[in-house]
């Protein structure tokens, strides 16, 4: 229970700066239609491109981050905003590119380094399987709505309703449904939603899930629940 009232409270303050940043991104627009300076419009396209990325607004950020980019002379802090919005846009090679150079010109960028360690990784995973594109959900999507997509695609290809199709139907059905699975396990949890995000492994322990499908099943979560779910 007081896990559950953490993890709420969690949530409630997530929605709370969204909010905040969704008001001062209706400011930022407000102001920049009144055609202000160029010295006043770099400030604000930076802020406005920081409001797109953190929530998480992949067209409007790479949008706003470059226009800064273009108003701020292309220094060091308006690239490092325009690799970051590049790799909500998952353009992840054009990413490498801008944090690699900064790399170069600043070897002792902690930033660059760990951006382009966090690009490379994205790009990696990439060409993996994506979550989000499993559930249906973009990447912004709230928890509510992963869950709801999630709920949505176990029912559909749950065993138990794909029990009387042909034998490569009802197989299909058992990948697909272990897939929605494994990617609710993940994008349901904060922590691992995060990491999964920053490109960071989170598969687990190999042996563990090799036992699981040894078993005919794997862990998922369900009803707030962890619970082990088997296929015959």
């Amino acid at each position: 229970v007081m896990g559950k009232e953490v993890e709420g409270k969690g949530r409630m303050k997530q929605l709370e700066r969204d909010d905040q940043f969704e008001e001062a991104r209706g400011l930022i627009e407000d102001s920049l239609a009144l055609s202000p300076p160029a010295v006043y419009r770099a400030s604000l396209y930076r802020d406005l491109c920081i409001c797109c990325t953190k929530l998480r607004l992949k067209d409007e950020s790479l949008s706003a981050c470059k226009e800064h980019h273009a108003l701020d002379s292309g220094s060091a802090a308006s690239r490092t905003l325009l690799a970051e919005a590049s790799l909500l846009a998952e353009r992840y090679e054009d990413a490498i590119g801008i944090y690699r150079k900064l790399a170069e010109e600043d070897e002792h960028s902690k930033e660059a380094r760990e951006g382009l360690q966090r690009a490379e990784k994205l790009l990696k995973r990439s060409r993996e399987e994506d979550y989000y594109k499993v559930l249906n959900v973009s990447r912004s999507a709230s928890p509510r709505e992963i869950k709801r997509a999630y709920h949505k695609l176990a029912v559909e290809y749950h065993p138990d309703k794909n029990k009387d199709k042909a034998d490569a139907e009802r197989e299909a059905a058992e990948v697909k449904f272990k897939s929605v699975a494994l990617a609710y396990e993940v994008l349901s949890d904060e922590d691992l939603r995060r990491k999964y995000d920053e490109g960071e492994d989170v598969s687990g322990n190999p042996g563990e899930q090799q036992q699981q499908e040894q078993q005919g099943g794997m862990w998922m979560n369900h009803g707030g629940q962890h619970v082990h779910v088997r296929f015959r």
